[in-house]
């Protein structure tokens, strides 16, 4: 905010106007009202050329700012003007330097203006300062909402933004840039919502759903990343060469497969260049319950989106992710997928009749993994939309009481995401597959673990059948309309259960948008439908206590039986 200027008695002008400011060009002085009008303890508001201003006058000197607090509107001329030239609102108590429009307690900074005296008359200099100027100062507040994660300033900071000519791109490529060290596990859900956030805001137009968009995906972003420290990314480049790149991040070597990449994009390489070396990556194991891949779909788009600027904050986030993603293919329950891919591999598989999602639904493990190796000589898409098909029937069987219960143990916290995250995981998968085919075998397995997997947690009860008609979406137009409405007013507070909601919705629409069967399009609307449905249990305070307490209580009986003599060592 430029400072405000004492008001001065300046000598008389030939036009009856104070005399020109010193940029003669940028002034536009409007008279405001008689000087004899203001009083130290009555302050007068006036309106000019569409602005509210409010006007206050202590020891001859006049200062004029914003009536509207840019808080929450309530008028400043009702405000205390103490000491200091303090202005303090009395509707939250923010407090205001007058003499710069800073903000001494509170958020916002205050929209003041030059004043002058002439012929006791009080000027304003109604000017607005540059586009570029406030389109930067608007940036920097964004940073500050961020930093603390003030929500209903980053939209205020936003529609200002957009005021000044600028679109949330913007801000988003800004966050991007001054965020990804701050994410010590690499990249999260907020990078991938914020692509599904705008992608979602490209298809509406009311002007508040388009901003809450916006807004939605800055403020995940801040949530993820607040007060973490920064953990930088080496700044070493090498030459790039994709074996290397491969065995870097098998051997989880964070520096040298940065380097790489680094080294890449030195080369004057892009995301296009080396995407196949990436694809690969992610699919090279079942990792992290599939955000590898997903993550990678949402990286391109925001490049896409973006452009170059944030090519590398984003490979670099998402490459330390895949560095530290749990590898799921080692754990016991899911050690058959090495096989099964060796014997899709291998060519030795017997040729099924016909995909269909009966196949798999509620199978094993095992059992979905045998399946899918069985329809090796089928088109890819068919397989896929057999086992799209299976994960929607589940997301419409879930037993909601697993998500609910307390009493359970830590391998049995499954909840919604866990359904939803078949379906996100298949979308990406299409999409890669599209760029990359050789990839179709290790991505119809790692589908058919998830479709294994959430198989235990089904009410044996229900039928597809059923709970498809009984989810049944009647008209597709309404329902997207009522779909996007409801994740944009979603009303919860943790930032990633929204976010799930959208990347489901998003991943549906877009399947249905490339084209699926139509058995498959009614299941998948089925299943959004009841998953827009669903209340979210965001905590779990009792199961965990009680998992605490069994987890430690075993800790402590297993100390107190090593430190016996006479007990074996197992």
């Amino acid at each position: 905010m430029p400072d405000n200027r004492t008001a001065t008695v300046l000598a008389s002008a030939s036009d009856g106007e104070p005399q020109k400011a010193a940029n003669p060009a940028s002034a536009k002085w409007a008279r405001a009202c008689r000087l004899e009008r203001l009083d130290p303890s009555r302050p007068v508001a006036v309106r000019l050329e569409g602005k509210q201003v409010a006007l206050f006058v202590r020891d001859g000197e006049v200062f004029a700012c914003d009536n509207r607090c840019p808080h929450e509107g309530y008028p400043l001329v009702e405000g205390a003007f103490g000491e200091d030239c303090v202005l303090t609102c009395h509707w939250h108590n923010w407090k205001f330097d007058l003499k710069s429009g800073a903000t001494l307690y509170g958020g916002d900074a205050l929209r003041i203006y030059p004043a002058r005296v002439h012929d006791g008359d009080v000027w304003l200099d109604l000017r607005d300062r540059p586009a570029a100027e406030r389109i930067e100062l608007a940036l920097a507040h964004l940073d500050e909402a961020m930093a603390e994660f003030d929500t209903t300033r980053i939209a205020r900071e936003l529609a200002r933004l957009a005021l000044a000519g600028a679109g949330p791109e913007t801000a988003l490529a800004r966050a991007i840039r001054s965020t990804y060290v701050r994410l010590p596990d690499g990249m999260t859900h907020a990078y991938a919502a914020a692509d599904a956030w705008m992608h979602l805001r490209d298809t509406v137009v009311d002007p508040a759903q388009r901003l809450a968009c916006a807004s939605e995906a800055l403020a995940y972003i801040a949530w993820d990343t607040l007060r973490e420290p920064i953990e930088a990314f080496t700044p070493e480049r090498a030459a790039w060469d994709t074996a290397q790149f491969a065995a870097a991040v098998e051997a989880q070597d964070e520096p040298r497969a940065a380097a790489l990449l680094n080294g890449a994009l030195a080369d004057g390489m892009h995301l296009a260049d080396i995407e196949t070396a990436l694809g690969e990556a992610a699919l090279a194991h079942y990792n992290d319950f599939g955000h590898s891949l997903i993550y990678l779909m949402h990286l391109r788009n925001l490049v896409e989106r973006l452009g170059p600027q944030v090519e590398q904050p984003l490979l670099l986030a998402w490459l330390r992710s895949l560095i530290l993603a749990t590898r799921e293919d080692l754990l016991p329950d899911f050690r058959p997928y090495a096989q099964a891919l060796a014997t899709w591999r291998s060519g030795s598989a017997s040729n099924a009749l016909r995909s269909d999602p009966n196949a798999f639904e509620g199978c094993s493990v095992r059992q979905a993994l045998a399946a899918t190796v069985a329809l090796r000589d089928h088109a890819p898409l068919d397989v896929y939309f057999a086992l799209m098909e299976a994960s929607a029937r589940h997301l419409l069987r879930f037993d909601e009481r697993h998500a609910l219960r307390a009493d359970n143990g830590l391998a049995d916290n499954v909840g919604w995401l866990d359904f939803s995250h078949a379906l996100t995981f298949g979308h990406a998968l299409r999409r890669q597959c599209e760029r990359q085919p050789a990839l179709w075998a290790q991505g119809l397995l790692q589908l058919a673990l998830f479709v294994g997997r959430n198989s235990k947690y089904l009410d044996s009860e229900s039928t597809a059948q059923r709970v498809i008609h009984q989810w049944a979406v009647r008209d597709e137009k309404e329902f997207r309309e009522s779909a996007a409405a409801a994740v944009i007013d979603h009303g919860i507070g943790l930032p990633i259960f929204p976010a799930h909601l959208l990347k489901t919705w998003g991943a549906v629409r877009d399947e249905i948008d490339l084209g699926v069967p139509d058995s498959v399009r009614a299941a998948l609307l089925a299943a959004v439908n009841r998953l827009l449905a669903v209340r979210f249990k965001q905590r779990h305070a009792l199961r965990s206590a009680r998992q605490a307490l069994r987890f430690v209580g075993t800790e402590e009986a297993e100390a107190a039986e090593t430190s016996d003599p006479s007990s074996p060592v197992r």
